[in-house]
């Protein structure tokens, strides 16, 4: 019987490390943490709240809500200001706001290494700190 019992918690086990690594796998691992709810409705986290109707129009181009597009509506940069915490125009910000991710990588902007807009990562291009 003793045999019967390792094999069955050798199985168990075995089975939640595969069901484990699938999860972290699935999640997309490379693209750091979840975004919070405030940025799943395209909210900045520590900046001005962006209002998206449940029904907005979403931007032809980059499929985000059109009101926070700032390749279509480049009036939003200078409205929504500097994001202090990010050192970027908060317009731009995918730390703040993810939804933003979806439209950089459209443009061809994207450091998939580093998770970020490759015109702000100082790592591939540092001249972009100035």
């Amino acid at each position: 019987m003793k045999p019967i019992a390792i094999g069955a918690c050798f199985i168990v086990l075995f089975g939640a490390g595969i069901g484990g690594a699938y999860w972290y796998i699935s999640r997309g691992s490379s693209l750091g943490p979840a975004p919070s709810p405030q940025a799943e409705r395209g909210e900045a986290a520590h900046g001005k709240a962006v209002e998206i109707p449940a029904n907005a129009t979403l931007c032809a181009r980059h499929r985000i809500p059109e009101v926070v597009c700032p390749f279509c509506n480049s009036a939003l940069i200078e409205e929504r200001g500097h994001c202090g915490e990010h050192d970027v125009a908060e317009a731009l910000c995918t730390r703040c706001s993810p939804i933003l991710i979806a439209a950089f990588k459209v443009e061809g902007d994207w450091c998939a290494e580093h998770g970020l807009p490759e015109s702000q990562c100082l790592i591939c291009n540092p001249k972009t700190g100035g």
